[in-house]
């Protein structure tokens, strides 16, 4: 047992352990204060890192709501825009169904426009084939026209050749009573014969000169008359060579020619009876110089008078053949232009009814090309107006996609707006609470600091008191 010795301590020593003990509490109290005010700084710092965190979350909170905004305002511009692009849409496929619409209508006009053509076509191959048939009754008509001229032509050179024949005969009965006459006045005139002979030789010679002069003639006349019926032949064979379109002009050119036959025929026939107007001239001379000389020459009147009948007949039996001849030449030409009318007529005819073929032939195509061109047309119209309607179809179905997707478009653009403006309302509510706690915190911290300022003054009040010594007194 540990014995306490009492010892009475003196009144500095008193003061010193009253301020000892005191040091002491103060001390304790400043370790209190100290670890209260070390408490405060850490929630002060952690009231702080609270309220950078608070600032933080709600500046990221304004970031995020700013950002669903500016989201939201893109979604609207873009359902606006789709919106927009659907109206577009719907404004096109209108449009297009507008064009089909004029595509259908021009569809039908070029049918209407492809069937009047074709009606066009028919009338004209009508009107051809009109025309043809007409070209071929004139064809007809002039080879009549022709042939009747040719008829006309024969028939005026019979009528000529029987003229012809008539003056012949007149002239031999002219000099059978010339001769009887002279063998009448032969009596009357035997003194002057002699004196007479010199004058008939003379006459003899030139009536022989007149003969031959007529007899070349004549010959050149039947040598014209088959060198032009030569060149008729020839104009035949170069004709029936050529196309039968030229039908009518060869029928021209051989009327011309005939014409022309016939001018040669009846200069001739003028020519003929000029020479037996001017041998009837010489005969009257040469008889007044034979009843001049028939005083001389009675004897010799009756052998000048045979020989004269003799070279008369000789002369007319010439003139008979030639002119037999000639109207043969004249019936065969006659008869080759009426065969050659013929067979242009025949040919006309058949190129007509050939033409009449190729036309009604071509008015068939034509119809049947018209018929053909009015189907396809039908057909491209029904096709036109069919792929008119599946577009106008395909448009409205295009134009309704367009038009639902827009709408659903703006749908999720005003349900993401809304969603926006509640992110936001929420956004602005939690930094409001945020802001409220924080406000709070600080109010704490505050009050906490104010507490910590008051220990602190305190403390420092207490440490500079001194502390009265308890009794009993520690030990040392």
């Amino acid at each position: 047992m540990i014995q306490v010795k009492k010892v009475k301590l003196t009144a500095k020593e008193i003061r010193a352990v009253k301020n000892a003990v005191a040091s002491a509490k103060n001390l304790i109290l400043a370790n209190k204060s100290l670890l209260a005010a070390n408490k405060a700084v850490v929630d002060a710092k952690k009231e702080l890192e609270s309220r950078q965190k608070i600032a933080a979350l709600k500046e990221e909170a304004a970031n995020r709501a700013k950002a669903l905004q500016e989201s939201a305002q893109e979604k609207k511009l873009l359902a606006e825009q789709e919106m927009h692009a659907a109206q577009e849409a719907g404004d096109k496929a209108r449009a297009e169904a507008q064009a089909a619409e004029v595509v259908k209508k021009a569809a039908i006009q070029e049918a209407a426009a492809v069937k009047k053509a074709a009606a066009e076509q028919a009338k004209l191959r009508a009107m051809e084939v009109a025309a043809a048939k007409k070209a071929a009754l004139e064809a007809k008509k002039i080879a009549a026209q022709v042939a009747a001229a040719a008829k006309k032509i024969a028939d005026d050179q019979a009528k000529i050749k029987a003229q012809a024949e008539a003056a012949a005969k007149k002239s031999e009965a002219e000099a059978r009573k010339i001769a009887a006459k002279q063998a009448v006045e032969a009596k009357k005139i035997a003194a002057e014969q002699a004196k007479a002979k010199a004058l008939e030789e003379a006459a003899a010679k030139k009536e022989e000169a007149a003969a031959r002069k007529i007899a070349a003639q004549e010959a050149a006349a039947a040598k014209k008359a088959a060198a032009e019926l030569a060149k008729q032949r020839a104009q035949k064979l170069a004709a029936e060579k050529k196309a039968t379109a030229e039908a009518k002009k060869i029928a021209i050119q051989e009327a011309a020619a005939i014409k022309k036959a016939a001018d040669v025929a009846r200069k001739i026939a003028a020519q003929e009876a000029a020479a037996t107007k001017k041998l009837m001239a010489e005969q009257a001379k040469s008889r007044a110089q034979e009843a001049a000389a028939a005083k001389k020459a009675a004897d010799e009147a009756r052998k000048i008078a045979a020989q004269e009948a003799a070279a008369a007949k000789k002369l007319s039996a010439e003139q008979a053949k030639i002119r037999a001849q000639e109207a043969a030449a004249f019936k065969k030409a006659a008869d080759e232009a009426r065969k050659i009318v013929a067979q242009e007529a025949a040919a006309a005819k058949k190129l007509a009814a050939e033409q009449t073929k190729l036309k009604a032939q071509e008015a068939a195509a034509a119809k049947k090309a018209a018929d053909e061109a009015r189907k396809i047309a039908a057909q491209e119209a029904a096709a036109a107006q069919k792929l008119a309607a599946v577009q106008a179809r395909l448009k409205a179905q295009e134009a309704a996609a367009a038009k639902q997707a827009a709408a659903e478009k703006a749908k999720i653009a005003a349900q993401e707006l809304a969603a926006a403006k509640r992110a936001e309302a929420d956004a602005r509510k939690l930094a409001a609470a945020q802001a409220k706690a924080i406000a709070q915190e600080a109010a704490a911290a505050r009050k906490a600091a104010a507490a910590i300022k008051k220990a602190e003054l305190e403390a420092k009040k207490a440490a500079s008191t001194p502390v009265e010594p308890v009794w009993p007194f520690p030990a040392d």
